[in-house]
């Protein structure tokens, strides 16, 4: 299971802050000044704790990766950019070594692997994919 505190202890060590704060169409946003980094969490428009987890991994991805861009930035850096910072997110709290004893303890399906992660669906069916279909295509 993901706690929030290992994703709150891993922020101050990064040294990123967190704002609650309404950015819009976006659930939230990481932004970067002076080698600083900061999340700011729309908290009004987040469903659920699994989903909290998942979105302040994905943007502590991002400033632990130093992969930020300008809103400008071409479809392709961006692209490249959330890659990057799902998959810092996918190693860091969701090791292929739990994913993959967790699968043999009969964890098998994508609500399965959520619920022992607590994480969102849609978080594990991206980890799912990056080691075992983007990773897979690498080694071939």
């Amino acid at each position: 299971m993901v706690e929030l505190n290992t994703i709150f202890a891993d922020m101050e060590k990064e040294k990123v802050s967190l704002f609650p704060y309404e950015v819009g169409e976006e659930k939230s946003v990481t932004l970067e000044m002076n080698n600083r980094y900061a999340i700011f969490l729309d908290t009004f428009r987040v469903e659920s704790l699994s989903e909290t987890k998942w979105i302040l991994a994905h943007e502590l991805g991002h400033c632990a990766t130093g992969c930020t861009h300008k809103v400008s930035s071409s479809l392709d850096l961006i692209e490249k950019h959330e890659y990057k910072a799902n998959r810092w997110a996918i190693e860091r709290y969701i090791p292929f070594e739990d994913l993959n004893i967790a699968i043999q303890g009969g964890y098998t399906e994508r609500w399965q692997l959520a619920e022992y992660f607590d994480m969102p669906e849609s978080f594990i069916e991206k980890a799912l994919n990056y080691y075992f279909v983007t990773k897979q295509r690498k080694l071939a």
